[in-house]
């Protein structure tokens, strides 16, 4: 059993929110307990944790750069976006940088990789925000923040989104074994299912608060381009999906063509090639280490759930789908 003296307390947040303010765009915080003097008893590490900041509404997480949240994300909200400009948007460890790279395959019409990892179109992790002004189009970026943290223009410039989804729990594996590389070694899989569906300690929140946001957005914006993708429907068969991307984003690729990308993307091939391509400087020195690939398997969270731990993984999906889910989940 791990007691609150086994992990440090959650540090409160660099840039300290002292309005109560409710409106729009204000910054607030944590409505229950101040994050100076909350406790971390599941030992999560310290990047990961809920920062007290809030903006629009939804928690700010700490990037990797200089700058402080609130003002990172105020110059995300505020780009000015291009109309054939397109988002991989996905809650974390639902496949973003396998799309990315296909995506950059279909587009150049090569099966070359590309020269950067998909980090250098992060819109949270780049640096310099202007960069983006001398990209040309179309523009493909990736994000892991919620829709109320994406560029505002989004909505007016109808801008393409390519929405992840993968199911909760090889996803709850998957993000455990990413954030471990930067935890204790009392951050076990055990503490993780417990703060993870306590709700109350990532900044982040949960996959099923994410799929919510989309949700809404979309019943908002019923017109807005989205294009909904399965990790497993990927996997299973990348084919069909591939061709369905490329009408979506507006190019025209032969059956053959896909069956390339498809190998080339195949796990054990991204996985090398990342190998020879280097991530952004301000990434490198804010995590001491970046292991984005594991096994990228479907079904594995039955070799790491214990009995335990999935009854309580599957009473808390319980409760998140009594609050309503719009998407379904493919289980294999």
């Amino acid at each position: 059993m791990t007691s609150l003296e086994d992990c440090p307390p959650i540090k409160k947040a660099d840039n300290d929110a002292n309005s109560s303010r409710n409106t729009k765009g204000a910054v607030t915080q944590h409505a229950i307990t101040p994050p100076s003097s909350r406790p971390n008893p599941y030992c999560f590490p310290e990047r990961q944790l809920f920062t007290g900041l809030i903006y629009n509404g939804v928690a700010v997480k700490h990037h990797p750069v200089s700058v402080d949240p609130i003002t990172h994300t105020k110059n995300i909200r505020s780009l000015q976006m291009r109309s054939d400009d397109l988002i991989i948007t996905a809650f974390p460890k639902c496949g973003t940088h396998w799309v990315s790279e296909m995506l950059h395959m279909m587009v150049r019409g090569t099966t070359d990789y590309a020269t950067q990892p998909k980090e250098f179109n992060m819109l949270e992790f780049i640096e310099d925000l202007t960069v983006l002004d001398q990209m040309t189009s179309p523009r493909f970026f990736n994000s892991h923040l919620y829709i109320a943290h994406l560029p505002e223009q989004v909505v007016e410039k109808k801008v393409k989104l390519v929405h992840l989804i993968r199911n909760p729990k090889d996803c709850a594996v998957s993000f455990y074994y990413h954030v471990k590389h930067h935890a204790s070694e009392k951050f076990t899989f055990d503490n993780f299912v417990k703060g993870y569906t306590a709700e109350d300690y990532l900044a982040l929140s949960h996959q099923f608060n994410y799929l919510r946001q989309m949700s809404q957005f979309e019943k908002a914006h019923p017109d807005h381009p989205i294009i909904h993708i399965h990790y497993e429907d990927l996997k299973k068969d990348p084919v069909p999906i591939l061709q369905g991307l490329s009408e979506f984003v507006g190019i025209q690729i032969s059956r053959k063509f896909c069956d390339d990308v498809a190998s080339a993307c195949g796990f054990e091939h991204l996985k090398q090639a990342d190998v020879a391509r280097e991530l952004p400087k301000n990434v490198t020195t804010c995590f001491s280490e970046v292991n984005i690939y594991r096994k990228g398997m479907v079904g594995d969270w039955k070799n790491t759930f214990t009995v335990a731990q999935n009854e309580m993984f599957d009473q808390f999906m319980a409760k998140q789908e009594e609050k309503g889910l719009s998407y379904n989940f493919r289980w294999q």
